[in-house]
């Protein structure tokens, strides 16, 4: 269930009969217990999740220097470059970024979009009032790809594959969202949806720093229960790349506590490939490739 700080009002709730936000999954609560400002989001067993006791749930820190995170090898998928604009980049792309409004969005976020609009329920797409990209999504496509050319830390396997997910990667969407502290907004835990989006996810970070968590069931055949969870800094100005095991089998959050004033991401995904082989999904591909919006 999504939700934001106006959603905490039960005068409200009861005037729009909406139900009470749901609780984490309880070993994630626990974890997190000694966290500021404890949140809750999605109950054990729903939106997809694992359903677990109240074991904590493990938690581990993405390293941007090993890209990994040390203490869970099993997750894998994620590249992480702080700094990859500078200052006056980051202030130009914000006033790029203002100049246009933003639309209300779920879960106390502000939003601009640009792309094709899916069902996901009906499995559809719908291209028609799709005018193309703005102007600085190739350049952040192309500074994410120098990076990863550029990049020699961590696993090489996990390089290489980093590599192979953006070898048929075309921008064909981009997602801003405005995440405001006094809202509580935040994203909720999910995957990505494949019949809409590929593999590599592009996410800019500016503003305000923040942390992306990734949920996870623990290795049953280790004799481990509860849940895995793993928290990647997301420090403003930074690139990250999404794909592999943690685009598909790990779901990923933006938590309420992890808001702090006001962060913008900007979020870049490309075309399934399924859908490239449509009419409607070439016709996508050359539109997004053609002249910037204005």
């Amino acid at each position: 269930m999504r939700w934001c700080a106006r959603c905490r009002d039960p005068e409200l709730r009861r005037r729009h009969g909406l139900r009470d936000p749901l609780a984490l999954p309880a070993g994630l609560e626990a974890a997190l217990a000694g966290a500021p400002e404890r949140t809750t989001l999605a109950k054990p067993g729903g939106h997809g999740l694992p359903a677990a006791d109240a074991t904590p749930a493990r938690l581990h820190v993405f390293d941007p220097a090993s890209q990994c995170a040390p203490t869970c090898p099993a997750f894998r998928g994620v590249r992480l470059y702080p700094d990859a604009l500078a200052r006056d980049e980051a202030d130009s792309l914000l006033e790029q970024i203002e100049a246009r409004p933003f639309t209300p969005s779920q879960s106390g976020k502000l939003k601009q979009h640009f792309g094709a609009r899916f069902n996901f329920m009906r499995r559809r797409m719908n291209a028609e009032r799709f005018a193309g990209l703005p102007a600085y999504a190739s350049g952040l496509e192309h500074r994410l790809r120098t990076l990863v050319a550029a990049d020699r830390t961590g696993d090489p396997g996990s390089l290489a594959d980093a590599r192979r997910a953006l070898e048929n990667y075309q921008t064909t969407d981009v997602f801003v969202l405005r995440y405001l502290e006094h809202e509580q907004s935040n994203l909720d835990f999910h995957v990505d949806d494949c019949f809409a989006y590929g593999e590599a996810i592009v996410d800019l970070s500016l503003d305000s720093d923040s942390v992306l968590s990734f949920l996870g069931p623990a290795r049953p055949e280790r004799g481990e229960p509860g849940l895995e969870c793993v928290r990647v800094p997301l420090p403003a100005r930074s690139l990250a790349l999404v794909y592999g095991p943690a685009r598909f089998e790990w779901q990923h959050a933006i938590l309420p506590r992890d808001i702090r004033g006001v962060r913008t991401s900007i979020t870049l995904r490309t075309l399934a490939e399924t859908l490239r082989e449509t009419d409607a999904g070439r016709a996508l591909l050359a539109r997004a490739s053609g002249p910037a919006i204005d």
